[in-house]
Order: C-alpha cells, then structure tokens, then sequence
C-alpha cells in the first residue's frame, strides 16, 4: 500500500512539471520574412526583416496570438532575437507555413530554407510560400475576420491543394526540385485583399529565385500539365464550329493523365518533346444552343474543346519556357531517355527555353448534367 502510495505521488509531481514546462513555450506557427529595407526603400541583401506568429493558449474570445518581429542578418539570429522579447522560450516545433515576401524571393531563398531545414524540431511538410507583397505585412496585419492567420494560413493552402488551384509545396518537396537538375521548384502565390488572405497564383523558381508566376486563372491547367489530376474543375472559352459563336463552359470531375514522349533526332540534334494530355469531365455549364443529344454534337465538342485546351496549355507552356525555368519537370523526362554523359553534354539549363515542345489534347466529355 505505501509503494502504491508513493507511486501515485511520483506521476503526480512528474504530471505537475511537465504542464509548468509547456506553459513556459512560445509555440510559433507561421514564420515571415522580407529583405529589411532602407530609407529609400530598396531591400537589403544582407538584412532580414522577420516576424513569427505565437498563439496564445485559452484566449477564445480575445487578440489569439503575438506578433514578434525583429531584424537579423540570419534566421537563427532572428530566433534569439525573439527569445528576448517574451517571456517563453521560442520553439519551432509547431511551425505550419514559412511566408517569403516577394523581394526576397526575388533574391533568393535557400539560404533562409536551409536554415529551418537543419533545424530537427522543424517538420518537413512545412509549407512554403510566397506573399506578393511584403510576408511581414501579411503576418502583422490586423484582420477583422481572421483571429489566428497562420492557421488560416494553413487551412486555406490545405483546402486549395484539395481542388488543384495551387500546388502543395513543402519544405521537403521544395528541397528535392531545388536539387534536382530536371526541375525547378513551385509554391504558392497569396496576397492580402479586401482585408483578407487570397490565392493569387502560383511561383515560379528558377533554382531558389522567384522569377514569374502563373495568374490565378490558369493554376488548374498549369497543374494539369505538372502532374496527373482527379477531381479538378475549370472554365474555358472555346469556339462553337457548328454555330460559329464562341462559347463558354464550365468543366468538372476532370481526370487528366499526362505522357511526356521524347523523340531523339539524327545527327545529335537537340530531342523534340510532346506532351500528350488526355483528360475527361462533366459540363456543369453551357453558355451556346446545342443540346449535346446527337452524336455529331458531342464529338464537335470534343474537338472545340481539344483545341482551345491545347491552346491554352500552350501558352503556358510558351510562358514558362520563356522565362527560363523547367517548372513542369520535362527535364527529368529528357534525362531519363539518355545516358548521363549525354544529358551532361546536352546543357538542359540553356537548351530549355528554345526546346520544341508541344502539346497535345484528348479531351472526352463523360456526361453533360440537365442541358436539354
């Protein structure tokens, strides 16, 4: 009965120090960074400008969270930084989204990933993005609707990986395109509008340098050509050949699949690439005349919508070739359907942008939903 006793007082005390630790943590969830600025307002690039957010613990109904911002000439500085203006000992463990600011994506952001990337406390499926705009400014603001914004952060990045309008970038997926000589890496694109966090498209890296973006309107047909889809849905213009009209439709439940074929050339010429698309869907909405009843209609439609997909992936395709980074990946493809010493010979990076790539486009309509 005494060992009993004294048991129960031993998990009592170990209960009772471990709470007192926990309350004593600045559990931060959103990290931003932007180049400081001077007073002509040109960003530095040797100065940092970062700021963490720190919920606060049973708070429901009042301000959530602490906005730290301090400036450091690296990331682990800046943490010591913030260790000294609270009274909690800053942690990493929670971290959910790492917010760069334009500018310095611009100049380059490795050396801040790689940063938390050494860092054991820092999961990898942290998220990375880039704000257009200032990633302080996003952190510090006071929304009127958003009471923790790196969760809403979170979420909001969560939920629209789930319908494909932009990708799911992570520490560890950012790491492995940033090493891989096949790729380049992508991320996320958010803004803040109308007193609130947006998606405004998607980033483009060149290595670690942001340099382009793909609009908002095109992310579902960017990520069809990145990888294979289920259960996207987009809106497309298209040029009716049986009435002449241009239309316009809403498709959804898309499926796509995406084969890219390498064709080698004689005498060692540089390889032609296509990128063959097959996808299917529904038709939600219609803005034309046809009822889609007959046989040469459905096929007509097909073809109309073939074609302007294609026209538009293609453009896409134009666009990212021309501001030189292989975001899409084809790279890998080239590499994999020749020795090493020949894609080392080939010199990808500066072949790339001038490569004869292609697109081509199956579509099939699987259903047209109540048009009559």
């Amino acid at each position: 009965m005494r060992s009993l006793f004294i048991l129960v007082i031993l998990f009592s005390l170990t209960g009772c120090a471990q709470q007192q630790r926990i309350e004593k943590l600045g559990m931060s969830d959103a990290v931003a960074l932007d180049p400081d600025y001077d007073e002509n307002g040109k960003p530095s690039t040797t100065q940092l400008s970062i700021a963490i957010s720190v919920p606060r613990a049973g708070k429901a109904n009042s301000a959530q969270l602490d906005i730290l911002q301090t400036k450091a000439s690296t990331p682990k500085e800046g943490r010591s930084n913030f260790s000294r203006k609270i009274d909690k000992v800053i942690v990493s463990g929670q971290l959910r989204s790492m917010l760069f600011g334009k500018d310095l994506a611009k100049q380059g952001i490795w050396k801040a990933l790689d940063s938390y990337r050494r860092d054991y406390t820092v999961g990898e499926r942290l998220k990375i993005v880039v704000v257009n705009g200032s990633a302080v400014d996003m952190l510090a603001h006071s929304y009127a609707q958003i009471s923790l914004v790196g969760s809403h952060i979170d979420q909001l990045l969560t939920q629209e990986a789930k319908i494909h309008d932009v990708p799911e970038v992570t520490l560890y997926s950012f790491a492995r395109d940033y090493f891989d000589d096949g790729i380049d890496p992508t991320a996320p694109l958010v803004m803040i509008k109308n007193d609130n966090v947006e998606i405004d498209g998607i980033a483009l890296f060149k290595k670690d340098r942001y340099i382009g973006k793909i609009s908002q309107e095109n992310t579902v047909m960017f990520a069809i050509l990145h990888h294979n889809l289920n259960n996207a849905e987009f809106n497309i213009s298209f040029m009716d050949q049986l009435s002449g009209q241009k239309e316009r439709a809403m498709i959804s439940s898309i499926v796509s699949k995406r084969k890219v074929s390498i064709m080698k050339q004689a005498g060692g010429a540089p390889p032609k690439i296509v990128m063959q698309i097959r996808l299917s869907g529904i038709i939600l909405e219609y803005t034309g005349a046809s009822t889609f009843k007959k046989a040469d209609e459905q096929k007509a439609l097909n073809q109309d919508l073939s074609k302007a997909i294609r026209e538009q992936m293609q453009a896409i395709l134009s666009q990212v070739q021309r501001i030189g980074a292989d975001n899409l990946g084809i790279g890998t493809y080239v590499r994999n359907s020749m020795s090493y010493d020949e894609w080392k010979k080939l010199n990808w990076e500066t072949l790339y942008p001038h490569a004869d790539i292609r697109v081509e486009v199956d579509t099939r309509i699987r259903d047209y939903g109540m048009i009559r």
